[in-house]
This record gives C-alpha cells, sequence and structure tokens, in this order.
C-alpha cells in the first residue's frame, strides 16, 4: 500500500533572492515563484529528478533507483531557497537525502512546453507541395565539401528537420567499383552517413546497390518499372529514420525520383474528415517481406502521434511491402472502423499521387539525397537503358535516433 507523503511543514518568502522565491511546501506539493510567476511541483518529481552522487553516478550519469523504490516511504522535510537553488531535505525510508534543483531547471521543467523545448523541433517544420516547396529549392542543396564543415551539415539537419529532404551535390566518384562488407565504409554514401550517426545495418546489408536487375529481381527497386510512392523497412519493428541513396550512374532515359510530403497528407485529411483522420491513427495495416530465405512482419497505423503532445510524428506507407489487412475483412466487428480508415486512405493517396504535390527531379550524377524515411515517401518512374545508360545507385539507413541527437546537441550549441 502506498503511504501518503506527510505534512512536514510550510514555509512562506524564505530565502527569495535572484528570481526564485519558496512559497510552501507540503506533503505534495513544492510552491516555487519563478521571476515572480507560481508554480506547483509535485515532491515525487522533485525526487526523483535529484540528480546528486547519491542517486546519480556521477560518471555514467545512471540513475541509481527507481521511481518505485521512493514513492511508497518519500516525505518532505524541509525546503529552502538558496540563492538560484532550491534545496531540498528528504525523508526516505529509514534515511535522510538532500536534492538542489537550480532555477534554469525548475524554469525548463515548470510546464510541457518547457520540459520538451530542446527534445522536439515540429514548431520549425514545414508541410509542403510543389508549390511551396519551390523557393526553398537552393537551400535544399549542399556541396559536399561544404557537408563536411560546421556550418554546412547544420544546413543538412535544418533542411531535413523543416522538409524531410535534402541534396549533397559534387560527390566524388568512388574508388572501389565493387561493393563488398569488408570496404562498405570507404565508400562516399557511408562517410556522409557516418556525419550523422552509426549506420543501420540491414539484411541488405550495410550499403546496398541499386541496380536494374534483368533477372530475378528481389526488390522492385532493382527493376526498370515504375516504383509508386512508399517507405522503406516498415515491416521493422524499428524502421530507419533516414536514407541516403548516392547517384554514382544515373544516364538512362526516366527514371527520374519523386518526392511527396506524407505529412501534409495527412493534414489534407484531417481538414477533410476528422474520424477518417482518426481511423488512420488506430487501424492497423500489416507490412511484410516474405521472400529470399526472409519473412519480416509488423503492424502498424498509417498516421502516429506522439503521446505527449498530440504532433505528428510519422507516417507508414509502403504499398508493395503491405500484407492483406487482419481487421475489418471477415466480420461486421471492426467494419466502422475499417469504413473511416478506407475514405482516410483514399484522401491521403489523392493528395500523396496528385503531380501538384510533388518534387519530380532527375538525379545528377555524382549527387546524394538524403530524406526522412518516416516522412518523405519516395518513387522512381520507369526508365530505360536502351540507349546504352546506366543507372546504379548506392544506399544506406542511419536510425531517426541518431538524427534527433544531432539536431538536439546542435540545438544547445545555438
Amino acid at each position: 500500500m502506498i503511504r501518503r507523503l506527510s505534512l512536514r511543514g510550510v514555509r512562506f518568502n524564505s530565502g527569495a533572492t535572484a528570481g526564485l522565491k519558496l512559497s510552501k511546501f507540503d506533503e505534495h506539493y513544492t510552491s516555487i515563484a519563478i521571476d515572480g510567476e507560481l508554480h506547483h511541483f509535485k515532491n515525487l518529481f522533485l525526487r526523483d529528478s535529484c540528480t546528486s552522487e547519491a542517486s546519480v553516478d556521477p560518471f555514467s550519469r545512471q540513475k541509481l533507483f527507481s521511481t518505485g523504490d521512493i514513492t511508497q516511504t518519500l516525505n518532505i522535510i524541509d525546503a529552502r531557497v538558496n540563492g538560484d537553488n532550491l534545496e531540498v531535505k528528504w525523508h526516505d525510508g529509514e534515511s535522510q537525502s538532500s536534492s538542489t534543483f537550480s532555477k534554469d531547471f525548475l524554469d525548463s521543467h515548470k510546464n510541457l512546453e518547457s520540459s520538451l523545448r530542446g527534445k522536439f523541433f515540429h514548431h520549425d517544420r514545414l508541410f509542403w507541395d510543389m508549390k511551396s516547396l519551390k523557393p526553398y529549392l537552393g537551400e535544399l542543396q549542399v556541396d559536399c565539401s561544404d557537408y563536411n564543415s560546421t556550418e554546412g551539415f547544420h544546413s543538412t539537419l535544418d533542411n531535413l528537420n523543416r522538409f524531410g529532404l535534402s541534396f549533397i551535390n559534387s560527390i566524388p566518384k568512388p574508388a572501389e567499383t565493387t561493393m563488398t562488407e569488408e570496404n562498405a565504409y570507404s565508400w562516399p554514401v557511408a562517410q556522409l552517413a557516418n556525419k550523422f550517426g552509426y549506420i543501420k545495418k540491414t539484411f541488405y546489408g550495410t550499403l546496398f546497390d541499386v541496380k536494374n536487375e534483368k533477372e530475378d529481381a528481389k526488390n522492385i527497386a532493382n527493376t526498370n518499372t515504375f516504383l509508386p510512392l512508399h517507405m522503406d523497412l516498415l515491416y521493422y519493428e524499428s524502421p530507419p529514420g533516414l536514407q541516403f541513396l548516392h547517384f554514382i550512374e544515373n544516364s538512362t532515359e526516366g527514371g527520374e525520383n519523386v518526392f511527396s510530403d506524407s505529412f501534409s497528407a495527412v493534414e489534407f485529411v484531417k481538414s477533410e474528415d476528422m474520424a477518417a483522420y482518426e481511423a488512420l491513427t488506430k487501424f492497423p495495416i500489416t507490412f511484410h517481406y516474405d521472400n529470399n530465405g526472409e519473412y519480416y512482419y509488423y503492424t502498424r497505423p498509417l498516421v502516429v502521434e506522439d503521446p505527449l503532445t498530440g504532433v505528428l510524428q510519422a507516417v507508414n506507407y509502403s504499398p508493395p511491402f503491405q500484407g492483406p489487412f487482419e481487421l475489418g475483412t471477415t466480420s461486421d466487428s471492426h467494419q466502422l472502423l475499417f469504413n473511416d480508415f478506407l475514405r482516410g486512405l483514399i484522401l491521403f493517396e489523392s493528395f500523396v499521387n496528385d503531380p501538384a504535390n510533388q518534387y519530380k527531379v532527375k538525379m545528377p550524377e555524382g549527387s546524394c539525397v538524403v530524406f526522412d524515411n518516416r516522412r518523405v515517401l519516395h518513387s522512381r518512374l520507369e526508365f530505360s537503358d536502351a540507349n546504352g545508360g546506366d543507372r546504379w545507385l548506392m544506399g544506406c539507413y542511419v536510425d531517426g535516433d541518431s538524427y534527433r541527437s544531432r539536431l538536439r546537441i546542435r540545438s544547445r550549441s545555438s
């Protein structure tokens, strides 16, 4: 049974300096005025956030207790302001402990918006169609030599956060002619990806070739037929956040790449049919890869919202790798949800397949496109090598966690 936090004392206007003023504390809350604005912090939150050496290892920075440990025995003994810090004494079961919380910490945790600042950057995102993207096409281009500088890399980070899309140009030709696992990290695309974080190795390898395999292609991307808009590896439990495609050769007739902002499409569905939008956040779509001795399977909704903020977090759409539906097809138990989902899917597809909402480009040789695989859909038009041209791409993946880590570190320094 969880004990109630005992009332140990009340203190008014104690130690008020430098914009931090203690109003009172009781068995549940400690009330602090930060620059004149009163905020009520749960005592359990404060104790759970303690970073003293008794609570957090000073070297690993890892927590030495669990929230459940302190919940049953926590009592507050005293609280006071000392300069820019709040100092609290606790009774934890049979022992006592102390915590110190800076004004900056309290200010950054006074509400949800403050707590998430510097962790998510959705306010900077620009949802686009071709008309709204066109003025920014120049900004999306980064020269390879500039990419290796701090400023150039940060430009690429900004592009990916704002648009989900960025281009790196003037990449030197690879020294190797055949990719192997042994030489994978010497290839230009691997060196570009390593700026973000560890390359995500998949059953395709550390890197993957995209060539026109005239016979026995194990993936539709390795043919010359039309490749519809999709995202990669949605049959994985954790699909990659970023995809890199380096165009080593691209002299065929046709084969233009097409990109579309799925977040814009989702907002369109939301504005047209809220019930359909809600169904897109709930109805499970099956994604699978069952070929060449591999069988991957995962179900996920088309739309994923952040559980804390409700902000759009990811989209899951990949018709070439979609398996049979498993709800709403043989009984009436989920029929209403299935019908709402179908309306939303039709609206979504009508948006992303409209040329007005697509960016189509014939990628120049020596360029690499980097895109957010959980936001930007990619496609490739049919092509022909009858004129003697060739098409050879080298690609790889990086997890979104590494990309977002780079964004957060960059935010601290700006």
